[in-house]
């Protein structure tokens, strides 16, 4: 890969820009040349096979689809509890949701929903694809989820909520690991792989710098950025994000979710 003037992707909420800001905010990451496209995660997975991006943040489970694509080790977007963007919102409890209205925006996220309805709470509601509009959602459906920017907005204190990072953490206690750098073995090199990790030490360094600089384009107040940034998010993956990864995967292919099943493999 060019040295200068590549192309990355990214999911384009509030939570992963302390993983972008450094190649647009330093001197040494604007150096790089490289520019980063924000796209919803349900657009930018299928562009990275076609290697349209060196690599893409984006969901987890774009890569247990893509046998081809491989993920950077060290780095992801994760949680270790309630993550507080990724949540399903209902009108009725829990055990009697029967239609789940999902964001279409999303790839990991609906995944999970269906993993902890069937699998934790021995559901089997329909699910119907939608904007990611609450209101619309909820008038056909008792539950739709949100993600991202929209799920960690507040809305009416009497529905129910079910945070999908806390639900996983209680039933698994595991880390949920919910976007990765994802792409060809080809293009995500050993060199990209410590941009990454210098862009990770960085944006966890200036937390409180990129919450201010991103928190109003995001809707959000400083105090709520700052917040999510330090209590909700989690941007390392260790051994511990790493068993969540692999046991996601395996819940993913025990209910059918995807095809081709691939063993787990990392760009190491």
């Amino acid at each position: 890969m060019n040295a200068f003037n590549f192309k990355l992707g990214s999911v384009p909420y509030l939570n992963a820009r302390p993983l972008t800001d450094w190649f647009s905010e330093t001197e040494e990451g604007r150096a790089l040349g490289a520019s980063v496209e924000y796209i919803l995660p349900s657009l930018l997975a299928p562009r990275l096979e076609p290697g349209d991006f060196a690599a893409g943040l984006v969901s987890s489970v774009a890569w247990v689809r893509r046998p081809q694509l491989v993920y950077a080790p060290g780095v992801a977007v994760a949680c270790d509890g309630p993550v507080r963007s990724v949540r399903l919102f209902s009108q009725v409890p829990i055990a009697k949701i029967r239609r789940v209205a999902l964001d279409t925006s999303s790839l990991t996220s609906v995944t999970l929903t269906r993993v902890l309805l069937e699998e934790r709470f021995g559901l089997t509601p329909e699910y119907t694809p939608m904007a990611p509009d609450l209101e619309s959602m909820l008038q056909d459906h008792d539950a739709a989820l949100l993600i991202g920017d929209k799920g960690y907005l507040d809305y009416d204190a009497s529905l129910t909520v079910l945070d999908l990072g806390e639900a996983w953490k209680e039933w698994t206690n595991l880390p949920f690991v919910f976007a990765l750098w994802i792409g060809r073995p080809d293009l995500l090199t050993p060199e990209l792989q410590r941009h990454f990790l210098t862009a990770k030490e960085w944006g966890t360094a200036h937390l409180d710098e990129v919450a201010a600089r991103r928190a109003a384009e995001h809707g959000e107040s400083l105090e709520r950025a700052q917040a999510y940034f330090s209590r909700a998010i989690v941007y390392n993956l260790g051994e511990r994000e790493e068993a969540g990864l692999q046991l996601f995967a395996q819940k993913v292919r025990a209910h059918g979710l995807i095809q081709n099943p691939v063993p787990i493999q990392s760009a190491r």
